[in-house]
């Protein structure tokens, strides 16, 4: 089995980010890295990293640092001026990914959210999906990764598009003959969502029965407050079996089974975790990376199958 690992909330910073990813390119599990595109573009490739290891290159933080500045940005937006300013980050995220490629790395996906809160319409997103197929991915899949959709009585964290309304446009996508995009499951934000832990396995059945289930990245979270911040934050707490994670952590060995078993043989497994303060030295933050690949590769064995293995998300 092989996984994408998102390193960036855990890496040392400064002249230990070395270290850390030559520790973590000791691994044998980890076959490639999540890397975020922000506002002022994508990271460079990090130092000390395996320079055969793939990349998903994910547009969240720069969506939500665009969002923080325009409540109408977004690929969803009704707004066609919120629209076309997302169209045009994702343009840049296209320039990032053929840097990427151009340096001699394979990028298997690039993952879009269905943002704004609020002013989102799915019509709108499958318009500005249709045009972004039409650009050149250098062989990258496109993957929807959900995030929280608003909920009644509570506060959302991202409050995108429904899982329902994103695996519709892109299951018609495909009906139009689109290819090379899918749906992708992260653990958390479903969880956050609603509140229930079961609610990732629901969202990977929903998708696997339409036919676009690409992928599944687990990050924890935890109804309670922790030092990670205030209750459901989306701030990837490590499964609760790795050391120093809270005791209040839902995400568990049992729930990433369950997970496993829901979604089948997938392109894309793997997880995103930060960690708690106490971790410091490099060799710390790969040893609970460590144990979070051993999760994974564990529940997978109980399975019985080779989840992540395969060349790309299309």
């Amino acid at each position: 089995m092989s996984l994408i690992v998102g390193a960036y909330p855990a890496q040392n910073p400064g002249p230990l980010q070395r270290q850390f990813f030559e520790q973590l390119g000791r691994i044998p599990s980890i076959r490639g890295l999540e890397l975020p595109y922000r506002a002022e573009g994508g990271d460079s490739w990090p130092a000390g990293a395996p320079a055969a290891w793939s990349v998903v290159v994910t547009s969240i933080p720069g969506t939500m640092q665009r969002s923080a500045l325009d409540e109408q940005f977004g690929l969803a937006s009704r707004d066609p001026g919120g629209r076309r300013a997302a169209l045009d980050f994702v343009a840049g995220m296209r320039d990032y990914v053929a840097a990427l490629v151009d340096s001699g790395h394979r990028v298997e996906a690039v993952e879009l959210h269905s943002a704004p809160p609020l002013y989102a319409s799915s019509d709108a997103f499958a318009d500005s999906l249709n045009e972004v197929l039409d650009w050149d991915w250098h062989g990258a899949g496109i993957v929807v990764e959900h995030c929280d959709a608003p909920r009644l009585g509570s506060a959302p964290e991202k409050g995108f598009l429904s899982f329902e309304e994103e695996v519709q446009v892109v299951r018609r996508l495909g009906d139009q003959g689109r290819k090379g995009i899918t749906v992708l499951v992260n653990w958390a934000r479903s969880v956050i969502e609603t509140g229930r832990s079961r609610t990732a396995a629901d969202h990977l059945r929903y998708a696997r029965e339409a036919g676009v289930l690409g992928g599944l990245m687990f990050s924890g979270c935890s109804p309670e407050t922790t030092e990670f911040g205030y209750p459901w934050i989306d701030a990837h707490l490590p499964a609760v079996e790795v050391q120093g994670a809270p005791a209040s952590s839902l995400l568990n060995g049992g729930e990433i089974t369950r997970c496993l078993r829901a979604a089948g043989e997938v392109p894309i497994t793997g997880f995103k975790i930060g960690l708690p303060q106490d971790a410091v030295s490099p060799a710390e933050r790969v040893e609970r990376l460590r144990q979070m690949c051993t999760l994974v590769t564990d529940a997978a064995r109980a399975c019985g199958d080779t989840h992540g293995v395969y060349p790309s998300a299309t």
